[in-house]
């Protein structure tokens, strides 16, 4: 979920830099959502759903919704700043406060690398998928920000500090299918290759700025430590600037698409029952 230090404004920023800076204009969250085969009306759970980013595109295919975060700030933010069909519930990947079979799509988008126990997180997916739903889960690539983490923890390494692994490389792309297929026996994957071009440092040290500078080995930075980093990478940054007239960082990503099995039926009851579409969790 959205507990690993991400603000909702840096949230905010580096939507817009997927939106302003990349190679390929293509719209990522729509092609997340297009993978499942909708019908129309289908019940869907998001899980870590933050400030809404990908509502707006569920909602072309379907108004009945549930969201859950374990930031209730996120929440908040969404039911202010988008007219949210549903219940949004504070709660967590691995214990979702629902009955089993209860709806026919969870997504789980950016969130898998931040989940404690993902086995248990999609073990509790597949429990509250009715048979034959679908689980979706977009995550990024290994080499996804690969330029980015390099110039930081090389940086890192001049004053005298360790970073820490790159959060998206608990559950990439490559390796996340086989994960998922641990719970759910049929998977597919799939990849879209793009770039950030970042034009000039100062876009750069913005996007750097909105999650990289804070993955450090220990504690928080000094000011003078910090100070010390900030001048190594914009360095560093503007190096590559000046060879090649842009700082080119690829963001590759995909999505993970999974299926429960037909006849697989957990006891329990459904959503209209036990929850209730109108009910507000905030």
């Amino acid at each position: 979920m959205h507990g690993s230090g991400y603000t909702r404004d840096h949230l905010r920023i580096r939507a817009a830099f997927h939106r302003e800076y990349a190679e390929q204009d293509v719209d990522f969250y729509a092609w997340v959502v297009d993978h499942v085969p909708w019908q129309g009306g289908e019940h869907v759970l998001d899980v870590g759903c933050g400030i809404g980013l990908y509502v707006p595109y569920y909602l072309r295919h379907t108004s009945h919704l549930v969201g859950v975060d374990i930031s209730p700030a996120m929440l908040q933010t969404l039911r202010e700043s988008v007219s949210f069909p549903g219940a949004l519930l504070v709660a967590r990947a691995e214990a979702l406060p629902f009955p089993p079979n209860t709806f026919h799509v969870v997504f789980a988008n950016h969130v898998l690398f931040f989940v404690d126990d993902v086995e248990r997180a999609l073990t509790e997916a597949h429990r509250v998928l009715r048979p034959g739903g679908w689980f979706v889960a977009a995550t990024y690539t290994e080499e996804s920000l690969a330029q980015v983490y390099r110039v930081h923890a090389r940086a890192l390494h001049r004053i005298g500090r360790m970073p820490t692994r790159a959060r998206h490389l608990r559950f990439p792309l490559e390796t996340g299918a086989e994960v998922v297929q641990r719970v759910f026996p049929s998977v597919q994957k799939d990849r879209l290759p793009n770039a950030f071009l970042f034009p000039s440092v100062e876009v750069a040290m913005r996007y750097y700025l909105s999650g990289p500078v804070r993955e450090v080995v220990g504690p928080p930075l000094s000011p003078a430590e910090r100070e010390a980093l900030l001048a190594e990478v914009r360095t560093r940054i503007a190096r590559e600037i000046h060879r090649h007239g842009v700082w080119r960082v690829s963001k590759d990503a995909g999505v993970i698409l999974a299926r429960k099995e037909e006849g697989v039926t957990i006891k329990g009851g459904d959503l209209e029952d036990e929850v209730g579409l109108d009910r507000r969790g905030l």
